[in-house]
């Protein structure tokens, strides 16, 4: 079963990742689940959240858990093909998700993704290719990884509640050998974790786009993980505008990172009115709430950042457009006045609408 790409989405402790349940791909199927099954296959001894469901539930057993085989990774820039064997061993369909979680030396969780969701009938066997983005700072920071499923909107770096039998292995896709440290949590992280320096806001004209670059510093002695958003104001201590994450980071004790990430802006035009940035670390991104213990280092837009110009998407147009559609400025103003040959001069036309 062949699937698209997905963008990295970022698992911080036991957030959930909020990705919408499906099965992606062409040929992929899904049936509707007997009125009564046995409970295996993956389906816990509580209600199966049906595809759609938010409600993950509790996994409390699995009699019959999925089997991972023929697990294989490559790695190119920051994406990672994963291709893995499922088979289900009940009689009841499995489904869900498969997640892939990142760990360090000491088997502390760095991050977690969703590889994609997954159908098998029951006492049957499919195969899965999942294509997913992985930050390159955190794919050199693992030793190990963990491989399973789960009930949909479960995969986490914190808790992990697996429907399948957990597949550890080691970066390479090799099995992971004994002795590799058992899976831990991550830690919960604060704003005060993080220290900010070296900020730099920087055009790349010929490439259209917009970049920032920061070091970012682990002030404790446990891993600490987190995200960068900045925000943009028209002046110091006035309205925010617009606000982007800029940078996932999973730092060991005391450890420091240099991020170069991108910024979008809903609306480019705003490069030219902000006078203000503001760059703020902690575990949620953007969805930390600014306050006194997380106020930001602030500095101001570079002299030389500027909104696009107004025709970078395309030609200059001269011509004035009406719903959409461009109409020729006239030659002189008799011609301007003359009637054409489908509007007789005493006939009144339409006003044209906006």
């Amino acid at each position: 079963m062949m699937r698209a790409g997905h963008r990295r989405g970022h698992v911080l402790g036991a957030l959930l990742l909020g990705c919408a349940v499906g099965v992606a791909g062409t040929g992929c199927k899904r049936d509707a689940p007997a009125a009564s099954t046995p409970l295996d296959a993956g389906v816990a001894a509580v209600a199966v959240p049906d595809a759609g469901s938010q409600d993950a539930g509790a996994v409390e057993k699995v009699a019959k858990p999925l089997r991972f085989s023929d697990v294989a990774l490559t790695r190119s820039g920051d994406d990672v093909a994963v291709t893995y064997t499922l088979t289900n061993p009940g009689t009841a369909q499995g489904r869900g998700d498969a997640c892939l979680s990142l760990h360090d030396e000491h088997g502390r969780g760095i991050d977690a993704v969703k590889l994609g969701s997954i159908t098998v009938k029951g006492e049957t066997t499919d195969t899965f290719e999942d294509r997913v983005r992985v930050s390159r700072g955190f794919w050199t920071q693992a030793r190990s990884l963990l491989l399973y499923t789960t009930s949909a909107y479960s995969c986490s770096a914190g808790i992990l509640k697996p429907t399948s039998e957990v597949s550890r292995l080691l970066p390479s896709g090799q099995p992971a050998p004994a002795g590799t440290p058992a899976f831990q949590a991550p830690e919960d992280a604060t704003a005060a974790d993080f220290a900010v320096s070296n900020i730099r806001v920087r055009q790349d004209s010929e490439a259209g786009e917009y970049l920032i670059t920061y070091t970012v510093k682990n002030l404790t002695a446990r891993r600490v993980s987190g995200a960068g958003c900045l925000r943009a104001y028209l002046t110091e201590g006035g309205r925010g505008v617009e606000e982007d994450r800029v940078g996932d980071f999973s730092l060991p004790p005391g450890g420091s990172e240099t991020i170069t990430d991108s910024i979008l802006f809903d609306d480019e035009r705003h490069w030219d009115e902000v006078q203000v940035l503001r760059l703020f670390t902690g575990p949620y991104g953007c969805a930390t709430d600014v306050s006194e213990d997380n106020a930001g280092t602030a500095f101001n837009k570079p002299a030389d950042v500027h909104a696009p110009p107004l025709n970078e998407d395309g030609p200059e147009r001269d011509s004035i457009e009406l719903n959409g559609i461009p109409s020729e400025e006239p030659a002189s103003d008799e011609e301007a006045l003359a009637p054409t040959e489908d509007e007789p001069e005493d006939e009144p036309q339409d006003e044209p609408t906006y």
